[in-house]
């Protein structure tokens, strides 16, 4: 909770900033917003230990492989990255780029997922 009312305040502070400086200097105020993001993905790092210690319980006391959560961890992280890349075009008007970054990040997605369907189809073939 702390985290997100800290990320909140620098968020309405960044556009509040960006707002003003947009018109005359644009270069500045993407650079603001890239400088924004980057310190709040460093405010919510600390937020994925708790992913890493239910991989690792997965792991010890169930017995589930990390091939199960590596891929659903992989995807995560493709989505979240294409999202903040695109929005970060689309701030700089560049939304071709945008879609670009957004249909990468599609195909990314399902090739990480691929191992875990494939092991999908092996359990459903076994079943069969």
């Amino acid at each position: 909770m702390e985290v997100l009312l800290k990320v909140s305040g620098l968020v309405l502070i960044t556009a509040c900033v960006v707002l003003m400086i947009r018109r005359s200097n644009p270069e500045i105020a993407l650079a603001a917003s890239l400088g924004a993001v980057i310190v709040i993905l460093t405010l919510a790092a600390p937020l994925l230990r708790p992913l890493a210690e239910l991989k690792e319980l997965m792991r010890s006391q169930y017995g589930i492989s990390d091939s199960y959560m590596t891929p659903v961890v992989k995807c995560c992280a493709v989505a979240i990255t294409a999202r903040i890349t695109a929005d970060l075009c689309r701030e700089a008007a560049q939304n071709a780029a945008a879609s670009a970054i957004e249909l990468v990040g599609v195909l990314c997605a399902i090739a990480a997922a691929m191992p875990l369907l494939r092991m999908m189809l092996d359990t459903i073939g076994e079943m069969l």
